[in-house]
């Protein structure tokens, strides 16, 4: 019987590889045996695949009802390797016993692609069809192919398909097996292979993850030298390197070749040559011996070249896009803007369509499908990049630079007339309201953060500077604080180095402010004092008076109170003076707060009320409630409770209108245990329950579960058994959320207190054991021995009411300690 090499060489046609892996095949009337050794070299592992390969697998099972699967994905992801060890496994499986025939396409071999036909024949002399049988015509041959598969599917001998690196539908359309659930066709693609006339089971393959990445050249270089202690000694150095190759499996061997052909190569050398963007692409694309490219370039250059002309463009203009991902809107607008009469929408449509082929190709993925973000691949865009500069002038790039820095600069100055409420702002149109305008920049934050380093390379110091202001406001309200501190030092370079010092005072006070938000750190000072010496020499104007209003809240924070003292009255004067008075409410507001660090309440008092009654014009809402709260504090510190509560519910209920939650919390908070000082528990339980609702809308799920489980403990004190409950449960539901553990233990001690009260001693005993282990685990012994008492007198009362006999038998298995 010949061999797989031999029909190989009948065929005469490099171009096509076939083979035959176990099973018979039908040589004429007869059957012969099939050389075992017919599919390429398997990997002897495959990292990282283990649910791509399920998934595979189970579209190839019997009875799965997928007579045609396409593994598709960019250029190098690994879909060959998948589909041959998926071929290996089906046939250890034993699910095609009529062997399995694998073909190699070419289907982006600028040389030409294998065609339909020209398969088809080869399959046909795999079948055991004697070349002096084969039909003349390709119709001929395709009838007959379709009578072999169907004449095994009567004999039970199911046969498997396996057609690599297929370009496009065209060449495995009549490849697709007869109708029923018998035979199996498994594709791979860089293309999805979407048709009208061929409905095969799509699986995209993505990239592997950091770890598996990692493993694989680890698993690579134990491969070639067992001994290699690189995998051992740097698996951090692996890692880098891993993440510089983008987790793309191509990259990754080319990336553990060069490591493993150079024993003495310190992976973290390797990674430092890798670091360098500028040059890693053409690291990771060898040549061969006759100088030709291969690797990462080579196999997305062949990609490329079968993308149409527009996708191309498409793909080339997507790079003057900075961030992870693109959103349709900004795709459309980077490739055309479109005529004023042209309909935005029908731009959007036909830039949707390019992006889904790009995607389609393997070189976008939308993440999360439907979400109209498109994500390029980090060596897809080194590459689209080298691609972009050498067609600029073709493509009118610099053009399309404009336009998206100009959409971006009108969309945020829109969003930021929202943030601060600015209707002289025309740009404020473009959204409804506060809450449209956050989402749009919840979505571009990723490319905004990017957006402001790329206008300062350009040399464009007014829109790094206006772009970093505006999306400041913005990181500063969604607490992205250490992100704020990052744009704001950039702008503050950029003004520095054009000569604006004006601007660069202004945007050091905004990053005082940052700064000492974020970390709290002497810096932010040290930047506030330099800014209000600045101003000293330039006049009493609007701009000292802002430097010594931050620079004495600052003060105040840092616990610096006599400094603070004397630099909250020069503020106060020059406000006056310069009729602010919004702006001198708020210096009087940092005074009252001052005077009660330093326990003179009364003053305090009188200088919070006197801020509290400036700022109730509309429009200083946020500034209103903040100085409510701290004038509650001080009238609670001078012994008027009824008026501190009574503020601390103004403060409340204008920090939730505003959408406050941090500070909605932290008011009621304090509301609630002068509630509890006044004996008014019940109230109290109720009001902490709203500041625990109001940290979970901030995302601070400790502070969340700490003041429910304060509300429980009260209204367990309060005898409200029922209410105590339900309090503690609902703080548990954020117990994974918490990073704090000492809060889950109190609320489970608390609420096995309730059941035990209740009478529910079996509840009781599992959460007072539950408390025992949390305190056990936080080395607070004295609480653990007064959960595990509290434990033991549950069990006790339980078999004393009940006069049950073996109960600690029967409970000693769910509770026993592990």
């Amino acid at each position: 019987m010949a061999s797989s090499e031999q029909w190989a060489r009948a065929e005469g046609d490099a171009r096509i590889q076939q083979f035959v892996v176990s099973g018979d095949y039908y040589a004429g009337a007869g059957r012969g045996q099939v050389s075992p050794r017919a599919l390429p070299q398997a990997p002897e592992a495959l990292v990282g695949r283990e649910d791509e390969l399920g998934e595979v697998l189970a579209a190839l099972e019997p009875g799965s009802g997928q007579r045609a699967v396409v593994v598709a994905g960019l250029a190098g992801v690994g879909k060959s390797a998948l589909a041959v060890t998926a071929a290996e496994r089906a046939l250890g499986l034993g699910w095609f016993t009529g062997g399995v025939l694998f073909l190699s396409l070419r289907g982006y071999d600028p040389s030409g692609a294998v065609g339909s036909g020209q398969a088809v024949g080869t399959l046909l002399e795999g079948l055991g069809v004697p070349a002096a049988e084969l039909p003349a015509t390709p119709d001929g041959q395709l009838a007959r192919y379709r009578s072999e598969l169907a004449a095994r599917a009567g004999e039970g001998c199911r046969v498997l398909v396996v057609a690599d690196d297929a370009g496009d539908a065209a060449q495995v359309r009549d490849l697709v097996p007869p109708g029923g659930d018998v035979h199996r066709l498994l594709v791979t693609s860089r293309d999805r292979l979407v048709a009208p006339d061929f409905g095969a089971r799509v699986l995209d393959l993505e990239v592997l993850g950091a770890d598996a990445a990692g493993e694989l050249i680890a698993d690579v270089l134990r491969r070639v030298r067992p001994d290699d202690p690189r995998p051992g000694a740097e698996p951090s150095a692996l890692a880098e390197v891993a993440g510089h190759c983008g987790w793309l499996p191509l990259a990754l061997g080319v990336a553990a070749a060069v490591l493993a052909g150079d024993p003495g190569l310190r992976a973290a050398e390797l990674a430092r040559r890798l670091a360098d963007a500028r040059t890693r692409l053409e690291a990771l694309s060898p040549r061969d011996r006759a100088g030709l490219p291969t690797g990462v370039r080579a196999a997305f250059g062949l990609s490329y070249a079968r993308l149409p002309e527009e996708q191309q463009r498409m793909l080339r203009l997507l790079t003057v896009v900075p961030g992870p991902d693109c959103h349709t809107a900004v795709a459309a607008v980077a490739r055309e803007h479109g005529g004023e009469d042209e309909d935005l929408s029908e731009v959007i449509a036909r830039t949707r369509v390019s992006l889904a082929g790009l995607a389609g190709a393997g070189f976008l993925t939308e993440q999360p499908t439907g979400s109209e973000r498109w994500r390029m691949h980090d060596l897809v865009r080194l590459y689209a990049d080298e691609l972009a500069a050498a067609c600029a002038e073709s493509d009118a790039r610099q053009s399309a630079v404009d336009r998206v820095l100009g959409f971006y600069s009108r969309m945020t100055r829109g969003a930021y007339a929202h943030i601060h409420p600015q209707p002289d702002i025309p740009e404020a149109e473009y959204f409804e309201d506060e809450e449209e305008a956050l989402h749009w920049l919840d979505g571009e934050r990723a490319s905004l953060l990017a957006l402001v380093p790329a206008c300062a390379a350009l040399g464009w110091a007014e829109g790094t500077i206006g772009f970093a202001a505006h999306l400041c406001a913005y990181l500063t309200r969604r607490r992205l604080l250490d992100e704020a501190v990052h744009v704001m030092r950039i702008a503050v370079d950029e003004a520095r180095r054009i000569g604006r010092r004006d601007v660069e005072h202004r945007l050091m006070s905004g990053l005082s402010v940052v700064l000492w938000q974020s970390s709290g750190s002497s810096e932010a000072i040290e930047l506030a004092d330099r800014v209000a010496a600045f101003y000293d020499g330039q006049g009493d104007g609007p701009d000292k008076a802002a430097a010594l209003v931050n620079l004495a809240h600052l003060r105040l924070n840092a616990g610096q109170l006599e400094e603070a003292h004397d630099t909250s009255l020069r503020a106060i004067e020059l406000l006056r003076t310069l009729g602010r008075r919004e702006d001198a409410a708020e210096a009087l507001g940092n005074l009252g707060r001052l005077f009660a660090g330093l326990g003179r309440a009364e003053e305090a008092v009188a200088a919070l009320e006197e801020s509290v009654a400036a700022l109730s014009v509309d429009g200083q809402s946020l500034r209103r409630a903040r100085a409510l709260a701290h004038l509650g504090a001080a009238l609670r510190t001078a012994g008027r409770t009824t008026d501190a509560a009574s503020r601390y519910r103004e403060a409340v209920a204008m920090f939730r209108c505003i959408g406050e939650w941090r500070e909605e919390g932290d008011a009621a908070h304090r509301l609630g245990l002068l509630l509890r000082e006044q004996g008014r528990d019940v109230e109290a339980a109720t009001v902490l329950r709203e500041a625990g609702r109001a940290a979970g809308a901030a995302g601070d799920h400790d502070w969340q579960g700490i003041r429910l489980t304060s509300a429980g403990q009260l209204l367990l004190e309060s005898s409200d058994l029922p209410g105590a409950v339900e309090a503690f449960e609902e703080a548990l539901q954020w117990r994974r959320y918490g990073r704090r553990l000492v809060w889950p233990a109190e609320a489970l001690y608390g609420l096995g207190t309730a059941y035990h009260r209740m009478g529910d001693f079996f509840r009781a005993m599992g959460a007072h054991l539950d408390a025992s282990l949390v305190f056990q685990r936080l080395s607070l012994p004295d609480r653990e021995a007064l959960a595990d008492q509290a434990f033991y007198e549950a069990l006790r009362e339980s078999r004393r009411r009940r006069g049950l006999r073996g109960w600690w038998r029967r409970l000693r298995g769910p509770f026993r300690r592990r």
